[in-house]
């Protein structure tokens, strides 16, 4: 049985992980680096590839239960320590459409990943098993992310607990 010590202290961690989920490293400016046209450019080239893949990757069972938390949602990808973001819709059957060369108001969920970490996906042939490995492992690292890293968008508080939950456990495995 858990204690209640137990239980306050989960609680406390998961409120304090919620208000520390930070925000993207800045706001979204009208003109973007020459880079993010062309990576912006690589990602429309590796959507078909990952859509085409998406069905195919083996997954555990706690990859799974975390996958299913990004689908269906609108998604804000930021490259931290940069101000460019973009976005797409992740549809229930896993598949990405609607990619965006910038932020939407309408996501729930934001995506923190650095312009290497989207350098290194858009290079390969099938991007789902390192997209899946990126989200299992990533995590915060003093001002900047390993792998990709998931939190609710600002204001979305349901979502920031619920991945502030996942990205607790999913540290634990």
């Amino acid at each position: 049985m858990v204690s209640r010590t137990s239980r306050v202290t989960l609680v406390l961690l998961v409120t304090l992980s919620v208000a520390a989920a930070g925000v993207p490293a800045a706001a979204q400016s009208g003109a973007q680096p020459a880079w993010a046209d062309e990576l912006f450019t690589d990602l429309q080239d590796m959507q078909p590839r990952f859509n085409s893949n998406v069905g195919d990757v083996e997954m555990n069972f706690a990859e799974r239960q975390v996958y299913n938390q990004l689908t269906g949602n609108v998604v804000n990808v930021y490259f931290v320590n940069t101000d460019v973001a973009f976005s797409f819709y992740m549809r229930p059957d896993g598949t990405i459409t609607d990619l965006r060369q910038s932020r939407r108001d309408d996501a729930s969920l934001k995506m923190l990943m650095t312009r290497e970490t989207a350098e290194n996906l858009v290079a390969l042939d099938n991007p789902v098993p390192q997209f899946v490995d990126h989200v299992q492992n990533g995590r915060r690292t003093g001002g900047t992310v390993e792998g990709i890293v998931i939190n609710g968008e600002d204001g979305k508080l349901v979502k920031q607990a619920t991945w502030t939950v996942i990205n607790t456990v999913k540290g634990l495995f």
